[in-house]
């Protein structure tokens, strides 16, 4: 399911000073993924708090103490996972345990680059994001990629940098570039919409980027949370945090 582990993954190492529980549950008359449910349960629910004592037998809470308890598990560098599947009334589960981070270009090193590519305007950040493309797609799909972005730097955004190198950094090259990083592991691009001059009343609403407008390349469509649809440039949007990152909704 795109961008399942991915979410799961960022939500365990956000919250790993927490020792917790991750659990996602399905259907099995799920085709696209619309009713998964993901939850984070901290330690400090384990022995007190009923939607996680309701959650597990008395067996399964005596394994989950178990997993932790192990004297080769840490939080800093694993995390576990239960997946619960409904299948004809009855839960089924499969643990996934001590599974590794793995820092090098995976979802967490991709939300650091996004959060300082939409942080600031640094030429260090954006040659991070360049070097993820390069490590993390195959090499055709990287040149393609990166392609693409050095068009839009040069026809949109002002930049003269020469032919194959980084850009230099604007605030809505940064924000297109953090939104291919996102996309590109199937998360959700969170944004507020700002400076809009035309349609001021939308300004402060917020929303997800759900790609590029069809019908104008130099604009991006944003899905807001009353379920319209608009069409916007980059220059007229801002990253958002909100809450834990998550997968792109079918």
């Amino acid at each position: 399911m795109p961008g399942l582990l991915t979410e799961i993954k960022l939500m365990a190492w956000t919250h790993r000073d927490k020792e917790p529980i991750i659990v996602a549950t399905a259907s099995d008359t799920d085709v696209d993924g619309s009713t998964v449910r993901v939850q984070m349960f901290p330690r400090s629910f384990w022995d007190e708090d009923p939607r996680f004592l309701d959650t597990f037998t008395p067996a399964e809470l005596e394994g989950i103490r178990m997993h932790f308890g192990e004297p080769s598990f840490s939080t800093s560098t694993e995390y576990v996972c239960i997946l619960r599947t409904q299948r004809q009334g009855k839960l089924t589960q499969i643990y996934l345990t001590h599974c590794p981070f793995a820092r090098a270009d995976g979802p967490i090193r991709t939300a650091e680059i996004v959060e300082a590519l939409t942080a600031a305007t640094k030429p260090e950040d954006l040659a991070d994001a360049f070097a993820w493309f390069e490590s993390f797609l195959t090499a055709q799909t990287a040149h393609d990629r990166l392609q693409f972005i050095r068009h839009r730097a040069r026809s949109l955004h002002g930049c003269t940098s020469s032919q194959g190198s980084v850009p230099a950094p604007t605030r809505a090259l940064n924000t297109e570039v953090a939104f291919i990083m996102m996309d590109t592991v199937d998360l959700a691009f969170d944004i507020r919409l700002t400076g809009l001059r035309s349609a001021t009343h939308l300004n402060g609403r917020e929303g997800v980027i759900r790609g590029g407008d069809p019908a104008d390349s130099e604009r991006w469509t944003a899905r807001l949370d009353d379920g319209t649809c608009v069409s916007v440039k980059s220059e007229n949007f801002v990253h958002v945090r909100r809450g834990d990152y998550r997968r792109v909704s079918p």
